[in-house]
């Protein structure tokens, strides 16, 4: 594990610290250096235009000029010229620049083939690796232009056009067009990172049942956006922590967001002595060994930094973001205190006081420390095997129900997950499957009952808020409806029963003549999700 995270941590410095040493090391003389590093910073503050200019002035062909090219390149999108670039001899052994070599040979293989979508009047640029998620680019762009003005206004950021985002259809072509590991993906569950200048993500056709893609894709334009505020000096723990903060703020408050677990999660974790801690987490939070360890990372960074905005303000933040623009990274202390006049560790120390110590443990944790001070708690074993041998047969029986529905038997498709609701009432997505089955069985009073309010689910599901949205509109509750609807995009956009707005042709196949045509949304963009929805059930 120490060397993945050594080579991950040179794939991040890479973008700085990699093309200073070659323009320190190669140039020739004080001015050559001086034009190397300034082309190295507007490159890493994402000014590709200026960087392109700066190099059409160059009157040199230095190693370190052309590894500027190359890295400009790849922050352009343009893998198979920074690949040539590389490709000479000159750089054959370079070690300082063996990871974007190694990166511009698997970003070239992944990209070849894909298709480029540029809306140059909103300035975003999206390269899609399966055309078929082409009918996302509206609602890729949408989210894009809003979660850019966002910057502006919370951060003072603005971000220049265009916005570049690769949307790629597996974990193995995440990790060749960014260079992150896949073991480290498959790990932590990673979906998208933001580097080298753009966002790249998944596709939610590669999720089951989606993930929330538009609150992803803003995370991840707010560490682009702290990359060019910074010039990349920004700690882990403030990226994250602002990322997390923003990715939610493009948009309206919704139902789910419940913003408050996050201190919850950390309090936790501090008092069971599972805390990863703000300033410990590495060179990335898809390099920590569980999916346990990444989410209490990311609940930590955000209390964190919650708190700390609290205390001194955004006004606070903006200084803090200009103040490490000027300093080298590893001297965010001085950065702290310029700003607040006290270092990390007392900000640190007085969160976990202020807003961790107070958050009193829930009821069955007070319970197991009760069990610590008196009677010795009953060995958990018997019990965890019973409830693996129950989930296998919930899994079972949501399995058989999902068959029986997909061969006409509705109702007693209904039957096997009513029994799986009794031992997980508010599991959405077993909600979300007996309310389908009650719509074809023609239990539509049982359905409706079943989406009728979104306190009856623990989280959202896309299928569960598209059958929502469906009942709102049939009660003309037309705004509820379309919220309803675009939660349900929000996470699993390609799925005919959320691009459909909670309409499904049975087994996938046209109803009958008497039945009428299928439901087409109104919204021109949910349409054409329908649409495409229903063409790809159809092969």
């Amino acid at each position: 594990m120490k060397g993945l995270a050594s080579r991950v941590r040179g794939l991040l410095l890479c973008g700085v610290a990699v093309a200073a040493t070659l323009g320190v090391a190669r140039a020739d003389g004080i001015g050559n250096r001086s034009r190397v590093q300034r082309i190295a910073n507007a490159t890493t503050e994402l000014d590709v235009n200026r960087a392109q200019k700066l190099l059409n002035e160059a009157n040199s062909d230095s190693r370190s000029l052309a590894f500027e090219r190359a890295r400009l390149a790849v922050y352009l999108g343009d893998c198979q010229t920074a690949a040539a670039i590389l490709a000479g001899p000159s750089f054959s052994g370079e070690e300082q620049a063996a990871d974007l070599v190694e990166l511009t040979k698997t970003c070239s293989g992944a990209t070849a083939a894909g298709l480029v979508v540029e809306d140059k009047k909103q300035g975003v640029w999206i390269r899609l690796q399966d055309e078929r998620d082409r009918v996302l680019v509206p609602i890729i762009v949408d989210v894009a232009v809003k979660a850019r003005a966002t910057m502006v206004r919370d951060l003072g950021v603005v971000m220049p056009r265009p916005l570049r985002i690769d949307l790629v259809r597996d974990l193995f072509s995440l990790a060749a067009v960014t260079g992150l590991p896949v073991t480290a993906a498959e790990t932590t569950g990673t979906i998208a990172v933001a580097r080298w200048g753009r966002v790249t993500m998944l596709s939610p056709r590669a999720v089951s049942h989606g993930y929330p893609w538009q609150d992803t894709l803003a995370h991840e334009v707010t560490h682009l956006a702290l990359s060019r505020a910074t010039r990349d000096n920004a700690p882990l723990w403030l990226q994250e922590g602002i990322a997390k903060r923003e990715e939610s703020r493009w948009r309206k408050p919704e139902p789910f967001d419940r913003p408050g677990r996050y201190d919850r999660i950390a309090a936790d974790a501090l008092r069971d002595g599972r805390s990863v801690g703000v300033d410990a987490i590495g060179a990335s939070i898809a390099l920590l060994p569980t999916p346990e360890a990444a989410g209490i990372a990311f609940a930590e960074v955000t209390s964190f930094m919650a708190y700390w905005i609290e205390r001194n303000g955004v006004a606070a933040l903006r200084l803090l973001l200009a103040d490490l623009k000027g300093l080298a990274r590893g001297e965010t202390d001085q950065a702290m205190i310029s700003v607040t006049g006290f270092p990390l560790r007392y900000w640190t120390a007085l969160w976990k006081k202020d807003r961790l110590a107070k958050l009193k443990p829930d009821a069955p944790q007070a319970d197991a420390e009760k069990g610590k001070k008196g009677k010795k708690p009953k060995t958990p074993t018997k019990n965890a095997r019973q409830r693996a041998v129950d989930e296998r047969e919930l899994a079972r029986r949501v399995r058989l129900g999902d068959l029986l529905h997909a061969t006409g038997h509705a109702p007693q498709a209904a039957t096997q997950l009513l029994r799986v609701l009794n031992v997980a009432p508010r599991e959405p997505a077993v909600v979300a499957r007996l309310a389908r089955a009650h719509v074809d069985a023609g239990d539509l009073g049982l359905a409706a009952k079943l989406v009728e309010s979104t306190d009856s689910v623990r989280s959202s599901h896309g299928a569960w808020m598209a059958l929502h949205g469906r009942f709102l509109l049939q009660s003309r509750q037309a705004e509820n409806a379309d919220r309803a609807f675009r939660m349900g995009v929000a996470i699993d956009p390609l799925s005919e029963t959320v691009a459909c707005e909670g309409y499904w042709r049975p087994g996938g196949r046209d109803p009958a003549p008497t039945a009428g045509k299928p439901h087409l949304p109104k919204d021109p963009a949910r349409r054409a999700l329908c649409e495409a929805a229903r063409s790809a059930h159809d092969l």
